[in-house]
């Protein structure tokens, strides 16, 4: 999401992120508790390890990219195009009507247009899935990705949270669900406790 710059923040800002606010004012939604009015978000810095985290007011918010609209939209980065692509067509045959996208730095690039991948990115999905979703249609979809061209690391957003597909796809136990609230082990992630 983008939004007015580093004054719409809440809480201090290192030096090295006010002048790439100045000029690049986007951040990415991440799960954490937080007050009425904010949006918790996460700021890329220029370099490859520099990551804020803080509050914006959401009256500061102009523009929200959601996963799901940058679908359609090619990394600048030939392969990681080809795995999108071919990561759309899987998913089309197995999980057919899902609503997904590319999120991590294919989704920051994709939304904002500043280079945030390099030769050995993976490809990070998030694909939302409302209603259960089955261990072995899980297992399906994790072998159909191991056999592309690069590395896909998906996230299901589930009522409860976020859980990965490989961890899911195990024939059982509990996964780690990450919430608002903090990481939680939950046996049935699709219903909210």
């Amino acid at each position: 999401m983008r939004f007015v710059g580093s004054a719409a923040l809440r809480g201090p800002v290192p030096a090295w992120m006010s002048a790439t606010l100045a000029t690049d004012p986007w951040g990415v939604v991440r799960r954490a508790a937080h007050p009425p009015g904010f949006v918790p978000v996460g700021m890329r810095g220029p370099g490859r390890r520099q990551w804020h985290t803080a509050l914006v007011p959401v009256h500061a918010i102009t523009c929200v990219v959601p996963p799901e609209e940058l679908t359609g939209r090619r990394p600048r980065l030939v392969l990681l195009g080809l795995i999108l692509t071919a990561a759309a067509h899987v998913l089309s045959i197995e999980l057919d009507g899902a609503a997904w996208g590319p999120i991590g730095g294919v989704g920051y690039e994709l939304a904002t247009g500043r280079a945030a991948t390099h030769p050995g990115s993976d490809l990070d999905l998030l694909v939302r899935t409302p209603h259960p979703l089955a261990r072995d249609e899980a297992a399906r979809l994790v072998t159909s990705f191991t056999a592309l061209p690069g590395r896909i690391d998906c996230q299901m957003e589930t009522p409860s949270g976020g859980v990965s597909l490989t961890a899911w796809a195990r024939p059982h136990g509990p996964v780690l669900t990450r919430t608002p609230d903090g990481p939680r082990l939950l046996d049935d992630p699709w219903t909210c406790a």
